[in-house]
């Protein structure tokens, strides 16, 4: 390593100018790897010092030292390269230059926190969208899953005429399957098919992994005594209601092959992440839905709080899993704000502060999977209800209040619908209030 035998000076007059001795010495050598290289700039560099006044005179400085470096007919290294590396040194200079510029962005106003002391916006009146992403119109077939707070996105969308992929509803006639709280007179739409509420990221893979055969949930089922009638729950899907261990089976076959439909045919999908903590099933490590009905079910089950790694590697597993039967759909991620009902940590943690953890570690995890893949976007519906919404929560302080979804959902219509859309979901809400 360097020994530093003088302090680093950087001439700060008049703006950002070049470094100076080591310092310039060392940009040097970050951007070049060539030794014989170094040692000729350096030289070049100690000679000329006092024309290096600013960025600009250095960057002058290494293209006129190259020529001269490359006309000698000394060099072994290839010439291209080397001047490749001041066009990357350059555009990350400019671009470093620039973080904080809002007349850069695609949003200007996405750069600093809003104050309204200063003439900015009050938050509730904040869209938080940095980039649109305009791929959703009323023809876009649409799929979602998660959290109890998806439902409240899936129906909003079918509420205003968007196609909503609806394999199945909370009802299923040939089988009596019922979602539990549902009426059969009145079935409903929750999510693309009869999932029930996905809380954990496992449980997002593995009804994938079902669906396409990689890995077929075992036929699992938890007696349960519902009044005076004895039904049987599915404890990979939250609530859904058998009237047999017969039915059960029939059903399955259907739901597999729906869920494949969905996944097949969807050309965008909307998951909602809900927490970190969940119910491993010990005999072959899969995960159930939550904290189970029936307490038979304690000793077969342990209690998970997921890291974000092991979140990642579950949502990593279900895109690739998806993406090999659809390698065209566009994900949608986003993490629900609704809190906890209840910690499984609260010997150590209170349910307020293990909520935040879990909301923190599926909002890293959301993010890392954005980055590491093409088509996966994230909506920030969390920072919307959180953040930017004058009401939040319902008198339950839980469920997320009307205003803040509407909220939610003009985000959503900023961030991914198309012009046309966004033109006839505008008349629509007028001639609605007309």
């Amino acid at each position: 390593m360097q020994k530093f035998t003088e302090p680093f000076v950087v001439n700060t007059i008049d703006g950002l100018k070049a470094p100076k001795s080591q310092s310039r010495d060392l940009l040097i050598d970050w951007i070049f790897e060539d030794e014989d290289l170094r040692r000729f700039l350096h030289q070049q560099g100690a000679e000329c010092a006092w024309m290096l006044s600013d960025q600009n005179a250095f960057l002058q400085f290494l293209k006129v030292s190259l020529d001269r470096y490359f006309e000698s007919g000394e060099a072994t290294i290839a010439p291209d390269e080397q001047y490749a590396r001041i066009g990357e040194y350059a555009s990350e200079f400019n671009r470093i230059s620039t973080r904080f510029a809002p007349s850069t962005k695609p949003n200007p106003e996405a750069v600093f926190w809003p104050d309204p002391t200063q003439g900015g916006a009050k938050l509730q009146d904040v869209l938080p969208v940095a980039v649109t992403h305009p791929f959703i119109d009323h023809g876009s077939r649409i799929g979602s899953a998660g959290s109890c707070f998806a439902i409240e996105i899936a129906q909003n969308l079918m509420s205003r005429g968007f196609n909503y992929i609806c394999q199945e509803t909370t009802y299923d006639a040939e089988t009596e399957t019922i979602v539990m709280g549902t009426s059969p007179e009145d079935p409903v739409v929750q999510y693309s098919c009869r999932w029930g509420i996905l809380f954990n990221t496992p449980s997002f893979t593995q009804i994938v992994e079902n669906a396409f055969g990689v890995r077929p949930l075992p036929p699992l089922l938890v007696r349960y005594e519902l009044g005076n009638e004895i039904v049987y729950l599915d404890p990979y899907r939250e609530n859904v209601m058998f009237k047999s261990p017969d039915a059960y089976m029939v059903e399955r076959e259907k739901h597999a092959a729906n869920t494949r439909a969905v996944f097949e045919n969807a050309d965008v999908f909307v998951m909602t992440l809900g927490l970190n903590e969940a119910w491993q099933y010990l005999p072959d490590g899969t995960y159930i839905s939550r904290n189970p009905r029936n307490k038979n079910l304690n000793g077969l089950l342990t209690h998970r709080t997921l890291s974000v790694e092991e979140n990642i590697d579950y949502l990593q597993r279900f895109v690739d899993v998806v993406r090999a039967h659809n390698p065209n759909i566009k994900l949608v991620v986003t993490v629900s704000p609704v809190p906890f009902l209840a910690t499984g940590r609260a010997d150590e943690y209170h349910v307020i502060t293990a909520n935040g953890h879990s909301k923190a570690v599926l909002r890293v995890a959301a993010q890392e999977i954005v980055e590491r893949n093409e088509n996966v976007f994230y909506f920030p519906s969390y920072e919307v209800v959180t953040v930017c919404s004058p009401e939040i929560w319902t008198e339950d302080q839980r469920h997320v209040h009307p205003d803040a979804i509407r909220r939610v959902m003009a985000t959503f219509d900023e961030m991914f619908l198309t012009d046309e859309a966004k033109a006839k979901v505008q008349a629509a809400s007028a001639a609605g209030e007309a």
